[in-house]
This record gives structure tokens, C-alpha cells and sequence, in this order.
């Protein structure tokens, strides 16, 4: 089962990335439609993996559209099209916004910044156009995706007189990680050890 496609990059929003669909007048013109749908498999497979590990993630791949909707398959349903609970939202994972999309297009950004040449790793510099950095727009994916995916994950705990807190969440809207810690009932089978942490970058790529 795939999450995230192309599809939702042909928005006007902020991860909008021109030519992210096939032409539909059977147009050769060069696109990003194909890069776009290798990239969303590889990506969703890194964060699914890094998040579940590898047992629930196989057992999720094997969901397809219709089985999801099955009796037994709730939790899965709830984990991916999000749900309201105990005063707290989980958005799921295929909303507009989703946190997949912004990792697609951190990336994306980020390997068409680039392109390989005979003497290394050049930056793509249009003519008569003003280069610009997209420090800024990498950045911004890559806080945004970060927030959603383990937002309220700690370094170090939080000590409050005798009790010492690890997990910190006091956050309405979940990310990814508070969801999994508020729903490990649902999910016996993930070890919350084993949850990857992503690093954030800055506008200067730190």
C-alpha cells in the first residue's frame, strides 16, 4: 500500500513542484512526474521502516485500499487516515500536509539543486534567470517533516521533583512518534527503542 504519489505535488500550496504529473495530452515534454514516483516509494518505505520497524512494516505493506477498511485492520485505517482521541488529533498520514509529501519534497529540492558533472556536483543555474538559494525551502520541509515525525521525542527527560518524564507530550496535534507512544495497545509490537530520530537542517544546511 503506498501513501503518497505525485498527485500530491500538483497543489497550490507550499510543496507545489511544477510538471509533478504526466502531461495528459500525451506531450513528450520533459517532466518530474517519473522521478516524483520513484522518489515517494523509496522516501515513504525509509520513513515507515525508521518509524515501525521491520515486522509492522511488512505487515502494513501487505494492505492494500480495500483490505484496509476490513474488520481487524482498524488500527491501520486510524494510522493512516488519522483519528480524534482523549482531546488530541492524529492526522494521519494522507492528508495534504502529510509528513511524507514534505520529506518527498525536502528531498526532491535538494537532489534538483544538484546535478553531476564531469569535475563533481554542480548547482543547476538557469540562463538569464537569478540564482537563488533553496536553502530556505529545505529547510522549512525538513522542520516541518521533522515536527510531524517526532515532535515531541526528548534527548533528555523532563525531571519535575521526583518524577522523571521521557516522554514530554503535552502537544493536541500529534506527530508520528506521540501518536505511536499514545497507541502502543494498538501497536504491541513496536519498539518505541527503535524509532529512528531525523536531524533538522537550517537554512545553512546544518
Amino acid at each position: 500500500m503506498q501513501i503518497v504519489d505525485k498527485s500530491y505535488f500538483n497543489n497550490q500550496n507550499y510543496i507545489n513542484i511544477p510538471l509533478s504529473v504526466n502531461d495528459p495530452s500525451g506531450s513528450v515534454a520533459p517532466s518530474n512526474a517519473t522521478a516524483l514516483d520513484n522518489l515517494c516509494i523509496k522516501v515513504e518505505r525509509e520513513i515507515l521502516l525508521n518509524a515501525l520497524g521491520l515486522e509492522l512494516y511488512n505487515e502494513f505493506k501487505a494492505l492494500t485500499l480495500i483490505t484496509i477498511e476490513d474488520i481487524g485492520n482498524e488500527r491501520w485505517k486510524k494510522f493512516v487516515q488519522g483519528e480524534e482521541y482523549d482531546g488530541k488529533v492524529w492526522l494521519g498520514l494522507n492528508y495534504d500536509d502529510s509528513l511524507i509529501a514534505w520529506k518527498v519534497f525536502e528531498q526532491f529540492v535538494s537532489d534538483t539543486n544538484r546535478r553531476l558533472s564531469a569535475t563533481g556536483v554542480a548547482s543547476v543555474n538557469a540562463e538569464n534567470a537569478t540564482n537563488q538559494t533553496p536553502a530556505y525551502l529545505i529547510a522549512t520541509a525538513n522542520q516541518t517533516f521533522t515536527k510531524q515525525y517526532q515532535g515531541e521525542f526528548l534527548d533528555s527527560p523532563i525531571i519535575n521533583g521526583c518524577f522523571i518524564d521521557w516522554y514530554g507530550c503535552t502537544e493536541i496535534e500529534k506527530s508520528l512518534y506521540g501518536y505511536l507512544m499514545d497507541r502502543q495497545v494498538e501497536f504491541p509490537e513496536w519498539d518505541l527503542t527503535k524509532f529512528r530520530i531525523y536531524e533538522t537542517k537550517n537554512t545553512f544546511g546544518l
